[in-house]
C-alpha cells in the first residue's frame, strides 16, 4: 500500500532550531507584556506576563544551581498542574537538566520506581501528602538529594535535612550572580538534547521511560498548531497530568510555540467551575474524562430533573443530532435547531464550560461514536487524536472536521525539524510510521530496538485500516485482537469503549480467548450514577458491593450491553456479565494511572468470577484481596450474580 504523507502547513511559527528555554527567552524579549499564565488561588485569578514568567524561571534556575542541580541530571515533579510546576520545569531545562513527572496519586512503590529508574536527584512536591510519600521511599532512591515543596501546610515541624520550601529557591536564587552563566547555558542547548522522560502506561509490566528531546516536543506542538489552527493568545486549560506526554506537547510546547495563555485551576475538585470561568478555546481530555462529563449531564437531566425538564432535554438533544445530520431539512437547520440551542444546548455548553470551545480533543484510547454524537449534538466540536508516548501525535481532524469513525489525517511536521511524516499499513494490519526519530527508552536498548526505526517505519503495534479518504480508523492493539475457540475474532477495546458510553458503566473488561466459547464481560458500575438511580427507585443499600448487585442496576447494565451487541457480529456478542463488587483501583494495580485496564492483573484477581461466567451457576461466591490506603490488606467476600444478556443469543 502506498504510504500516506502529511500535508505541509505554511505557518511562520516554527521552532527554528530553538529549545524550550530559548523560545521562552525570545517571548520575554518580543512579548514581554503579553499574558502567559492565569492561575486561580483562593478564588482569585492571578495573571503572569511572559516577562514575569521568564524572570521567575531565571530566579528558580539560579536557585537550582545553588542547590546543586547539574546539567544532565534529573529533576522530578509530584504535583498537580500549577504555575510552580510549569516554571520549575522550564528552570530545570534552562540549566540543561531533565524533567520527569509522576501522577499525583502514585503510590510509594510507584514513586520509588520512577525516582530510582530515572535517576532523579531533586524533586518538587505539591504538599504534605506528597512529601510523606517521598520521605517513605526505600533506600533504592538514596540518590535523591533535595525535596522542595509548594504548599507548606502541615510541614512546619518536619526536620528532614533534604526538605525545603520552594520559597527557599527564591531566597537563594540571586539571578544577578549567575546571569551570564545562565545565558551561556541556554545558548549552549541543542534541540537534540533530551528534555523530558515520560513513562508509558505499563499495562503489561513495568513502565518504560521514553526520552523526549526538545525537537520532539516542539515538533508535536507544531503538529497541533498546524492541524487545529491555533491562534496566538488562545486560552488553554492545563488539566491532564504533565506525566502524560500529551501535556508536554500541549502545556509546554504549544503554549510556548503558539503562544497560548495557559490556565491552571485552583485544585482538581474545582475543575468544573474553573472550566466555566476560563471558557477555554482548546482542551485535551482523556476518554474517561469526556465519559464522566457526559455521564454528569445525563444523570442531572434524567434523574434530578422534573419530568417536563427531562422531556425538554430529550427534545433538545434530538434536535441537536438532527441539525448535524447531512440530510437535515431547512426547518430543522434554521428554526428547530437554533430553538433547541437557545432553550437547551447553550445551557449545557455553559454548564460544561465549553461555550467558547473551538477544538476539543479526546486522546489516550478510544471513545465511542455515540458519545461523539452526543457532544456534537450539544454543539461541542469534540474530535479524535491518535498518537503514543513513543511516536508523539500522529493524526487528528482538522479544526471543524469531527468524524468520530476515524482518527483523522496525518498531522504536519515542523519543517525546520523534519520532513512530513508518512504512514502505511503492513501485511499484518499494523500501522507503520516514518516520522522524526524517537530517542528511545531510558536504559532499555532491547525495547527500543523492537520498535524498529524511522527509515523502515516504526512499528506502532496498532491494528488500523484506512478508509477511502485515507483517514485512519483505529481497531485495537494488535496483541489485544482476540480469537474465540470456534475461530471468531473480536476487538475488545471497541466493545469496551461503547459500553463506557453508558452513564451506568464506569469501566468494562471484555473476556474471551481461544480457550473460551463466547464473549463475556466484567463491569464496574459508576457508584455515583448508580447510587442516584437506586435512590430514585427507593432502593436501600449500604455498601458499593450491595449497590452493584441490585437487580435494577444489573438490569440497566444488561440493557446497555444489549445495545452494544447490535454493533458487532453475532459470534462476538457479550453473552454473560457480572458487575464487580468493588471499584477497579489504580492503587491495586488493576488500572494504570491514566485509567487504562491492566488486563492480566484483572484476569488473575477475578479468575473465579471469570470461570463462573462460563458455567451454569447463577452466582459466584467471591473472595477478593483488597488493599486499603494505609497499606493494610484484607479479604472481601460476597455473592456476585451471573447475568445473561438475552439478546446475545
Amino acid at each position: 500500500m502506498r504510504p500516506l504523507r502529511a500535508i505541509p502547513v505554511d505557518d511562520p511559527r516554527v521552532s527554528g532550531g530553538r529549545t524550550l528555554p530559548q523560545i521562552l527567552r525570545d517571548l520575554a524579549r518580543d512579548r514581554s507584556s503579553d499574558v502567559a499564565i492565569r492561575s486561580k488561588r483562593a478564588g482569585v485569578w492571578r495573571t503572569f506576563t511572559w516577562g514575569e514568567v521568564d524572570r521567575q524561571v531565571r530566579i528558580f534556575a539560579a536557585g537550582l544551581r545553588t542547590a546543586g542541580l547539574e546539567r544532565g541530571e534529573v529533576m522530578a515533579f509530584v504535583t498537580e498542574n500549577c504555575e510552580e510546576q510549569f516554571m520549575m520545569q522550564l528552570a530545570a531545562l534552562s540549566i540543561g537538566a531533565r524533567a520527569v513527572s509522576s501522577y499525583p496519586d502514585a503510590t510509594v512503590e510507584e514513586l520509588a520506581f520512577l525516582i530510582e529508574h530515572s535517576g532523579a536527584v531533586m524533586v518538587l512536591a505539591q504538599d504534605q501528602e506528597q512529601v510523606d510519600k517521598l520521605l517513605a521511599l526505600p533506600s533504592e532512591a538514596a540518590q535523591l538529594q533535595k525535596i522542595f515543596y509548594i504548599e507548606e501546610g502541615g510541614l512546619w515541624n518536619y526536620k528532614a535535612r533534604r526538605l525545603a520550601p520552594l520559597s527557599s529557591l527564591t531566597e537563594h536564587g540571586a539571578i544577578s550572580d549567575v546571569e551570564s552563566w545562565l545565558a551561556r547555558e541556554i545558548d549552549a542547548q541543542r534541540q537534540s538534547d533530551v528534555a523530558v522522560y515520560c513513562y508509558t502506561s505499563g499495562t503489561t509490566g513495568r513502565p518504560k521511560a521514553a526520552m523526549l528531546t526538545h525537537a520532539f516536543i516542539l515538533d508535536n506542538a507544531y503538529r497541533l498548531m498546524g492541524s487545529l489552527k491555533v491562534d496566538g493568545g488562545a486560552r488553554y486549560l492545563s488539566y491532564i497530568s504533565p506525566a502524560w506526554a500529551a501535556e508536554q506537547y500541549f502545556g509546554f510546547g504549544l503554549v510556548l510555540l503558539a503562544p497560548m495563555v495557559v490556565h491552571f485551576a485552583e485544585k482538581p475538585e474545582t475543575i468544573q467551575s474553573d472550566l466555566r470561568e476560563v471558557g477555554p478555546e482548546f482542551l485535551m481530555f482523556t476518554p474517561r474524562q469526556w465519559e464522566m462529563l457526559a455521564s454528569g449531564v445525563e444523570a442531572r437531566m434524567t434523574m434530578d430533573a422534573s419530568p417536563w425538564r427531562r422531556g425538554l432535554y430529550r427534545w433538545g438533544l434530538a434536535m441537536g443530532r438532527a441539525r448535524n445530520a447531512p440530510d437535515a431539512g431547512i426547518l430543522t437547520r434554521n428554526l428547530l435547531g437554533p430553538l433547541a440551542d437557545l432553550l437547551v444546548l447553550a445551557g449545557i455548553r455553559n454548564f460544561l464550560g465549553l461555550s467558547f470551545a473551538r477544538a476539543v480533543l479526546s486522546g489516550g484510547s478510544g471513545l465511542s461514536a455515540e458519545l461523539f454524537s452526543r457532544f456534537h449534538a450539544f454543539g461541542i466540536p469534540l474530535s479524535n487524536l491518535y498518537g503514543s508516548t513513543e511516536f508523539g501525535l500522529v493524526s487528528a481532524h482538522r479544526r471543524g472536521a469531527t468524524d468520530p469513525a476515524t482518527m483523522g489525517e496525518l498531522m504536519p511536521s515542523d519543517p525546520t525539524i523534519a520532513a512530513p511524516m508518512q504512514a502505511w499499513v503492513d501485511e499484518t494490519g499494523q500501522l507503520r510510521l516514518r516520522l522524526p526519530a524517537f530517542e528511545g527508552y531510558l536504559n532499555d536498548p532491547v525495547a527500543t530496538a523492537e520498535l524498529g526505526d524511522a527509515e523502515e517505519g516504526f512499528k506502532t503495534g496498532d491494528a488500523v485500516r484506512l478508509d477511502e479518504r485515507d483517514q485512519l480508523i483505529f481497531l485495537d492493539r494488535l496483541k489485544d485482537i482476540r480469537r474465540l475457540q470456534g475461530g471468531q475474532t473480536y476487538p475488545p477495546q471497541f466493545i469496551e469503549n461503547h459500553l463506557r458510553s453508558s452513564s451506568m458503566i464506569r469501566d468494562a473488561i471484555v473476556i474471551g480467548d481461544e480457550s473460551r466459547t463466547c464473549v463475556t464481560a466484567l463491569v464496574n458500575i459508576d457508584s455515583e450514577i448508580a447510587g442516584r438511580f437506586a435512590e430514585t427507585l427507593g432502593l436501600a443499600y449500604g455498601t458499593f458491593s450491595e449497590l452493584s448487585q441490585l437487580a435494577p442496576i444489573r438490569g440497566e447494565v444488561g440493557r446497555a450491553i444489549a445495545e452494544v451487541n447490535r454493533l458487532v457480529e453475532p459470534g462476538a456478542r457479550v453473552r454473560q456479565f457480572a458487575t464487580l463488587p468493588k471499584e477497579l483501583d489504580a492503587d491495586e494495580a488493576e488500572l494504570t494511572r491514566s485509567r487504562k485496564l491492566r488486563r492480566e492483573m484483572i484476569h488473575d484477581r477475578y479468575s473465579d468470577l471469570i470461570d463462573a461466567l462460563y458455567g451454569e451457576a447463577d452466582h459466584c461466591d467471591t473472595r477478593i484481596e483488597v488493599k486499603y490506603q494505609d497499606g493494610t490488606m484484607s479479604q472481601m467476600t460476597g455473592k456476585v450474580m451471573i447475568n445473561r444478556v438475552e439478546s446475545a443469543a
